[in-house]
């Protein structure tokens, strides 16, 4: 035996030759787990390097919301007390979490579906984990295929979205210079104006309205791109738009080349993917520098309001922000871990990849927002009138702020092919999470690994089809409100207890200890967080959500139509239900064992949750190897 393990049996109070064990003096269970843990290395396959796993998890925390989301939500909620807010997070929620679930992934082998060994009621958590991945896969692909639309569009002459046609000027109240400020109405009286929107009624309150004007870039992305639908009824949604269906299509297809054979391909393509977005983003933040009126936009991203530190919405931004950004609770990284070498240092992984992620959404915020204030001066108008969110940033604003930089084509290219590539890596985090779980379940698949992938491609495409309509807009805010915002939330609170409560903290230490030779640095830091500071955080933010739910909104503030939230509920309960399902499950079977042994045999791990370096000894014969002081839940001290 290891001199590690010996170690971690002096300080477990643990005999050095316990006779109940299945150690090396069994060869019988010996060879039976070597031989499997030997089939199993040699199908599933590792990491080519260490560079391979670092920088597929930095590409799939780093992706499109670092660009589009995280500046903007900085904007709106006070600057650098939201960073602040978002640092405190990272640090009690986000770090942690993030070590917890590479340590589960590597100290296991298994994906987020069979690392749940280690507490069998809890595997619905791994089930929910892939569903929640196969939901963002599919919208998260539609996102791409914007970009891809808008890189094609970039190699015309004229950029689209920089000029008027005559059907746009006579139909929108085209404009191409945002700086133009027009009057949406003017009153024939002298009472305050207050046009409604419809001419009839308008005409008879004595208004004379001019239709509100818009942006080029703003035609061009909702009435061209998407041609945006006015509501989500069914007779609203329309037929799939072709363009937009082949740049989907186009979209799929390289997604499923990468995966075709797994992480040995999309390993390799992380090399270019992950890597390329960052020279962009530092050209773009030096070109933006030296845009006259830079220091505006730099001021208007970071100055702080104090007072924002108080409102509880803050902190619930931040917290969505920073789940969706690390990729925590969705199975990734879980599955990015199991392919790790068993003694790798994963401790100083997490922290790298989690310094990365907040480095990336500053530097992008200021990338963005550089830009914005030279655009601001140029126009002569605020930052504030210039800056939006979510697309209204990547589709609208900043594709206009880049036609102003000669050459505007090679910029434009160089920005949507950044954006593809950024969603790139985090594409391949969610399908390699789905793929990885259907393949831990049913190991004999793992030789058809290339037919799954493209399988599961053409069922997403499919699936996806319904976002190319002119109503898919609001499709995909549904899938992303319910399927991939507070499910997520809520997943992550069940998945810190079920590890650390159930399992126990102490037992998860010394996994840690056995597996890397040392207890981590600052460990107590560590056991504080994962006890304490992240289930009661994340239990108050997923309490407050539900006490403060609202429904997703059209653009004049009114509420989905009652149809569509209802879908948006049963998306949330289809991503959800296999938490209590495999729970009350393993409930059930456990009515088959002794009365004394039924929470046992409910929480306690299995016989296959061993160690992925093969050794068997970890197991005893009745259960898992405890301390003398019992386990770290007093409701489990049958063991």
């Amino acid at each position: 035996m290891s001199k590690s393990y010996n170690l971690w049996k002096r300080e477990s109070g643990m005999p050095s030759q316990p006779p109940a064990y299945h150690d090396v003096a069994t060869p019988s269970r010996d060879v039976e787990v070597a031989r499997r843990n030997s089939d199993e290395d040699e199908e599933r396959g590792q990491w080519g390097n260490k560079a391979e796993f670092i920088l597929s998890c930095v590409g799939l925390s780093v992706g499109l919301g670092n660009v589009w989301r995280f500046p903007y939500l900085a904007y709106e909620n006070g600057g650098a007390a939201f960073l602040i807010a978002y640092l405190i997070l990272q640090l009690l929620i986000g770090k942690p979490m993030y070590f917890m679930e590479l340590v589960m992934g590597q100290f296991s082998g298994k994906g987020p579906t069979k690392v749940w060994n280690m507490n069998p009621a809890a595997k619905g958590i791994g089930v929910s984990m892939c569903i929640i991945s196969l939901i963002v896969a599919i919208y998260y692909n539609i996102i791409m295929a914007y970009t891809l639309y808008y890189f094609f569009s970039s190699m015309q002459e004229t950029l689209p979205w920089t000029e008027c046609t005559k059907e746009w000027t006579e139909k929108f109240n085209c404009v191409e210079d945002r700086g133009e400020v027009l009057d949406e109405c003017k009153k024939t009286s002298t009472t305050n104006c207050s046009c409604t929107g419809k001419a009839d009624i308008d005409g008879i309150l004595g208004f004379a309205c001019t239709p509100p004007k818009k942006t080029a870039s703003e035609i061009f992305f909702y009435e061209e791109v998407i041609q945006k639908a006015d509501g989500v009824d069914p007779d609203q949604m329309g037929d799939p738009l072709w363009k937009l269906a082949l740049c989907l299509l186009l979209s799929w297809i390289v997604v499923v080349f990468c995966l075709i054979k797994g992480i040995k391909s999309s390993g390799k393509v992380v090399y270019f993917t992950a890597t390329f977005p960052y020279v962009i983003l530092i050209i773009l933040l030096i070109r933006g520098s030296l845009l006259d009126g830079a220091i505006d936009g730099v001021e208007f991203f970071i100055v702080p309001k104090w007072e924002k530190l108080k409102d509880i919405d803050v902190w619930v931004a931040a917290a969505g922000q920073m789940f969706f950004s690390l990729g925590v609770s969705f199975g990734g990284i879980i599955m990015f871990g199991s392919y790790n070498k068993f003694k790798n240092q994963v401790y100083y992984d997490s922290l790298f990849i989690s310094i990365m992620d907040l480095v990336t959404s500053v530097m992008a915020g200021f990338v963005v927002f550089t830009t914005f204030g030279g655009m601001a001066k140029t126009i002569g108008t605020t930052v504030e009138k210039v800056a939006k969110g979510g697309y209204g940033l990547a589709f609208v604003v900043y594709p206009e702020a880049l036609s102003n930089l000669p050459p505007s084509q090679l910029w434009s290219i160089l920005f949507f092919f950044m954006l593809f590539t950024l969603g790139l890596d985090s594409e391949f985090g969610f399908m390699e999470t789905i793929l990885t779980g259907i393949q831990d379940e049913f190991p004999k698949l793992r030789k058809y690994k290339s037919q799954l992938s493209i399988g599961l491609g053409i069922i997403c495409y499919f699936l996806a089809l319904p976002c190319t309509t002119p109503g898919g807009d609001y499709v995909v805010t549904i899938m992303d409100h319910y399927g991939a915002d507070f499910s997520v939330l809520f997943l992550s609170c069940f998945e810190v207890i079920s590890v650390m409560w159930v399992y126990g903290v102490r037992r998860f230490m010394k996994d840690i200890e056995y597996m890397l030779g040392s207890r981590p640095h600052g460990w107590p830091y560590w056991v504080f967080c994962w006890t304490i500071t992240s289930p009661l955080l994340i239990a108050s933010l997923t309490i407050y959500r539900m006490a403060k739910y609202k429904s997703p909104q059209y653009d004049n503030d009114e509420d989905y139509p009652e149809h569509a939230q209802i879908i948006g509920w049963i998306l949330l309960t289809v991503a959800l239900c296999p938490v209590p399902i495999f729970f009350f499950r393993r409930v059930i079977k456990s009515l088959a064992q002794p009365e004394g042994e039924r929470l046992n045999y409910i929480f306690k791990p299995t016989k296959d949750w061993i160690p992925n370096d093969g050794q068997a000894y970890l197991v005893p014969e009745n259960g898992y190897p405890m301390t003398k002081q019992g386990v770290d839940n007093p409701a489990l001290n049958k063991y």
